[in-house]
């Protein structure tokens, strides 16, 4: 074995640098007092010992300084060192294992690039923060304590994790349009009984999930705020974006 693998291997030997890797891994850059702050570290008592397993990381390639920000950021080294870390503890640790609940009514294995590449195609977040996004709601996962997972229950968990980092922008893209159960049963049970027909309810669920997608991805965010505070009103929003409310037309064109 190489020196320079010796050097990396005992790098990530050290669970306070594994604990600085995944920090980095799930915050992106950050300075040398965010570290510390991070890992609740005394400035004082901690800072020898801080400094010398920053340095080992700095030397085994695995972070890097930023000369323009003056922060440290993990290295391509480094992500693959997490990754072998968390197969090498997926392999050994007492973790349940995570089934999800899919549309075709069977159960899959967990599959955290699912995650990352629904962030990317859905949501067009860039694969290093949806690779940070993933991992975080992975984290959350596992602490429930379900029979089995649902893809409606990892997209809130998602989205909490977006809002957390500040991505409000991808979350109203990621977002899953529908009502809730709740709804749905207070939809039916009103329309039975006012003896509506089984086309009613279905066109209404369906307005009101267009007029979700009008407020969220058609709208400029100020103007869906003014409608829902009340400031107007814009009628018929669940066809809105469908079809035409109505025409005007002068009439004095037609007579001349």
């Amino acid at each position: 074995m190489s020196r320079r693998a010796l050097r990396v291997i005992k790098a990530f030997s050290s669970s306070l640098r594994l604990k600085i890797l995944n920090l980095l891994l799930l915050r992106g850059q950050l300075s040398y007092t965010e570290i510390m702050n991070e890992l609740k570290l005394n400035p004082v008592r901690d800072a020898g010992r801080f400094a010398y397993h920053l340095k080992l990381l700095l030397e085994s390639d695995l972070i890097e300084l930023d000369p323009s920000t003056k922060r440290y950021r993990l290295t391509d080294l480094g992500r693959r060192v997490i990754d072998v870390t968390e197969d090498i503890e997926s392999k050994v640790s007492p973790h349940r294992r995570m089934l999800v609940r899919t549309s075709k009514a069977s159960l899959e294995e967990f599959d955290r690039n699912k995650i990352v590449n629904s962030l990317v195609k859905e949501a067009n977040v860039p694969l290093e923060e949806a690779q940070r996004v993933a991992r975080e709601a992975e984290r959350r996962l596992q602490r429930f304590k379900t029979r089995y997972l649902t893809a409606p229950l990892i997209r809130e968990v998602v989205n909490a994790v977006l809002l957390e980092r500040g991505l409000e922008e991808y979350r109203h893209k990621l977002t899953r349009l529908g009502l809730p159960v709740y709804d749905v049963t207070n939809l039916i049970k009103s329309a039975s009984g006012r003896g509506v027909d089984v086309d009613s309810i279905v066109r209404s669920a369906g307005e009101k999930v267009f007029a979700e997608y009008t407020l969220l991805n058609v709208l400029p965010r100020d103007v869906a705020d003014a409608h829902l505070s009340g400031t107007f009103h814009i009628e018929n929003l669940g066809n809105w974006i469908l079809k035409p409310d109505g025409f005007v037309h002068d009439l004095r064109f037609l007579f001349r």
